[in-house]
């Protein structure tokens, strides 16, 4: 092999990684998101069934802060469900280890995209990216009763372009992932 052949060949292997990296990058990213929002969703269902399991109420505190977002599973040590004053007091106690999104998932956190995207159906509007992501019915704190009761809301994630979302419904404690497609506007599942 001359070495303008191999030079041809290198320059041929160059063109071919500068179009596969960025593809990669982009796969890596949505990979994180997804996983994010299955260990999300997976925690949600864990809660459930910790308060059937116990028959007290359970529930997640969840922190959308500057330092970074986590979320927290505590027991009820009252009689009123879960309280961040509660928990603050020492009154309901944690069941886990509090569980560090960014440094399981970098550049993964509570929020919506730079873009914003519309509501989740079947509610109508736009999300912005100001909009809180914690959307629990105006608290952060995620409850499930010993009777297979709980919150309901949606939880959204992004790494800044991409969105995910965790919907759960309180009635009957069903919960689903939504991923958003950019391309064509719409939320799946």
């Amino acid at each position: 092999m001359s070495v303008t052949e191999m030079l041809a060949a290198l320059t041929i292997a160059a063109l071919g990684m500068g179009v596969a990296v960025p593809s990669i990058s982009t796969m890596l990213s949505s990979w994180k998101l997804t996983c994010a929002a299955r260990d999300l969703a997976t925690e949600l269902q864990r809660t459930r069934m910790e308060a059937l399991a116990r028959g007290a109420n359970v529930g997640i505190q969840f922190e959308n802060t500057l330092r970074g977002d986590r979320w927290r599973l505590y027991l009820d040590g009252g009689s009123r469900g879960i309280h961040a004053a509660e928990i603050a007091a020492g009154i309901d106690t944690p069941l886990s280890m509090t569980f560090d999104l960014s440094s399981r998932y970098p550049g993964v956190r509570f929020g919506v995209a730079r873009a914003g995207a519309p509501r989740i159906p079947p509610a109508t509007g736009s999300l912005a990216p100001t909009d809180d992501p914690i959307a629990l019915g105006g608290s952060d704190i995620f409850s499930a009763s010993p009777t297979g009761e709980s919150s309901s809301g949606t939880l959204y994630l992004t790494d800044g372009g991409s969105m995910r979302a965790v919907t759960v419904f309180g009635a009957t404690g069903r919960i689903r992932i939504w991923r958003y497609d950019g391309r064509s506007g719409q939320w799946r599942s």
